[in-house]
């Protein structure tokens, strides 16, 4: 048995966003507009709701939401009393946007619904309609049930989630990455990698999210690079869809270690969250390989070999060839390494004992222990090349 969820309602395609914009009045008229720091990518937004005479208030998040922002930010959105929350911009502004709309209607702190850190307790009212407009595609925010918030007081990034945070409306248009940075594309897009890729080599799989798993993995690997490179619409388009697949995967199957490193990581460093997944990856990757080696695990080893295949785009392709592809996608698309911004191995063990908390490290296809995460983070810290050609 299995169920999937995701947003009551998606619109995808080039011009998706002014094609969209007479949907808004269903939600009423007031609003709280969620941006980021480039306010052209909203301006056309933000002319509609001036010409329909809409009341809005605008707030910006110029980073990853920390917990005592949006504390503030959801005191003065209910002395605004917005009807619905709408976020245009990229993963960490939809969080924030998706976590408002959550808060807003409830009592109590951030800290009471929050998970890890918090009570963890259910919402109590349904939140506020909301409506997710990415402007990068790499976290499928616009169609999970999570928002992901960085607690300063714990340096730990937990998730705030229910799946009544599913968005009322995704508009995903992919002119809205056109002339996006090489790097921060090639972070998103790796981040949307890391997202398809953990969900289908996860513990608790489903055929609905394989099959979505899959389209997403094929069309991202054909995309990514030219749509880094070189800004091909066609790639964006792909890459846009390949990010609303990983965030579907995510919301309804599980993640893995690459994710429970990065929630730990998250808080103790300045790195974009997908840049710490994206270097995570292929050796969490070669790490899960090797222990399912040595478990025996004949169907842990069998997914990652159909990933391999998904991946190359040849159907003979073995598991090493996967994690070949994953390292130099990488290498070709020239991210910075997580060490640049301070990891080093001073903080290796409280990282893996903070990462064997998380909830995302719990889908993980089979566990690892804090030795194997240490040695994870060894690697991406150092930058190893390990050939395990012989060993998988």
């Amino acid at each position: 048995m299995f169920q999937f969820m995701t947003s009551s309602r998606i619109v995808f395609g080039e011009g998706a966003l002014i094609n969209s914009f007479s949907t808004f009045n269903q939600f009423g008229y007031s609003v709280l507009l969620v941006t980021g720091k480039d306010s052209q990518r909203s301006e056309p937004l933000v002319n509609y709701l001036k010409q329909q005479n809409m009341r809005y208030q605008q707030v910006a998040v110029l980073g990853e939401p920390l917990i005592a922002m949006i504390e503030e930010m959801a005191a003065m959105g209910r002395r605004f009393r917005p009807d619905m929350v709408i976020s245009i911009g990229g993963g960490s502004v939809l969080d924030a946007g998706k976590a408002l709309a959550a808060l807003i209607p409830n009592q109590g702190s951030v800290y009471d619904y929050v998970e890890v850190v918090g009570r963890n307790v259910p919402l109590q009212a349904k939140p506020l309609p909301f409506i997710a407009i990415p402007t990068t595609s790499g976290t499928g925010s616009e169609v999970s049930k999570n928002a992901v918030l960085r607690s300063a007081q714990e340096n730990v990034k937990v998730s705030l989630r229910s799946a009544d945070m599913l968005p009322d409306l995704a508009i995903i248009d992919p002119t809205l990455t056109y002339g996006m940075d090489p790097v921060l594309s090639g972070c998103c897009g790796m981040d949307a990698f890391t997202h398809l890729m953990e969900a289908y080599v996860c513990g608790a799989p489903n055929p609905l999210t394989d099959m979505v798993c899959e389209e997403g993995l094929r069309r991202l690997a054909g995309a990514i690079v030219p749509a880094c490179e070189d800004d091909d619409p066609r790639a964006r388009s792909d890459m846009s869809f390949a990010a609303m697949l990983g965030g579907m995967a995510l919301a309804n199957a599980k993640l893995g270690a690459a994710h429970g490193l990065a929630s730990s990581l998250g808080g103790r460093l300045s790195a974009p969250h997908g840049l710490i997944t994206a270097q995570l990856a292929p050796y969490v990757m070669q790490e899960n390989v090797l222990a399912a080696r040595e478990a025996g695990r004949a169907d842990v080893l069998n997914r990652y070999r159909q990933l391999a295949c998904i991946l190359t785009g040849r159907m003979d392709a073995d598991i090493v060839d996967g994690i070949a592809w994953t390292k130099r996608t990488l290498g070709r698309l020239n991210l910075p390494p997580v060490s640049d911004y301070g990891l080093c191995d001073t903080m290796f063990n409280e990282v893996a004992e903070d990462a064997l908390l998380s909830n995302a490290i719990k889908g993980n296809p089979l566990p690892l222990n804090k030795e194997r995460l240490q040695g994870i983070l060894e690697q991406i810290c150092q930058e190893c090349k390990v050939d395990i050609s012989n060993q998988v």
